[in-house]
C-alpha cells in the first residue's frame, strides 16, 4: 500500500507540478497507516519515500528546482523569481516582535498572500509573538485531535480523528 500511494503522489506531482499536494496526501496516508497498524517501520519507510520523491522532483522538474533554489537564496533574483519571498521577508521584518497591529499591516505587498504566504501576513500584523502563538494554537489543536484519536472507540473514529489531526498538523 505504501508504494501504491507513493506512486499516486508522484503521478499527482507530475500532473500538477506541485510538491505540496502530493506530499500532504502521502503524509496523511502514512499517519493513518501508522495509526491503523502501530508499526513504526511505516513511518520510516514513508519518510524515506517522501525524501526520495522530493529529490526526484527536484531533479526532474524545473518548477520545483526553481522554488527550492529561490528558497535557499532569495536575494539572487530579488525582483524576479524570488520577488514574493523577498517581499514576505520584508513584511516579517516589518512586523518585529509585537507586530504592526491587527489590520494595520500591508499584506497586499506580497503577491498571492492569500494562498502562499499567509503566515508572513500574520507575522507582519501580529509579530513574532503572535506568530508563535498561532503555531502553538495549531499544535494544540493537532495534539487534541491525536488525543481524541487515542481515546476513540472503534477503528473508524480513531482513524478519522487521527487523519484530521494529521491534516491540520
Amino acid at each position: 500500500p505504501i508504494i501504491l500511494m507513493w506512486t499516486f503522489s508522484i503521478i499527482l506531482l507530475v500532473s500538477q507540478r506541485d510538491l505540496g499536494t502530493g506530499s500532504l496526501i502521502f503524509a496523511v496516508f502514512i499517519t493513518l497507516l501508522y495509526l491503523a497498524t502501530g508499526q513504526r517501520r511505516y513511518l520510516v519507510i514513508g519518510g524515506l519515500l517522501l525524501i526520495a520523491g522530493a529529490a526526484l522532483a527536484y531533479f526532474l522538474f524545473d518548477v520545483v528546482r526553481l522554488r527550492v533554489d529561490s528558497w535557499i537564496d532569495p536575494f539572487a533574483d530579488p525582483s524576479g523569481r524570488s520577488f514574493q519571498i523577498v517581499q514576505s521577508l520584508i513584511a516579517i521584518a516589518d512586523g518585529g516582535l509585537f507586530g504592526r497591529g491587527f489590520g494595520i499591516g500591508a499584506p497586499t505587498v506580497i503577491p498571492v498572500v492569500h494562498s502562499d504566504f499567509v503566515f508572513a501576513a500574520i507575522l507582519e500584523e501580529w509579530g513574532l509573538i503572535g506568530g508563535l502563538a498561532a503555531i502553538m494554537l495549531v499544535a494544540v489543536i493537532m495534539l487534541r485531535g491525536l488525543r481524541a484519536a487515542a481515546l476513540a472507540r472503534g477503528n473508524f473514529r480513531r482513524l478519522l480523528a487521527g487523519g484530521l489531526a494529521a491534516l491540520v498538523g
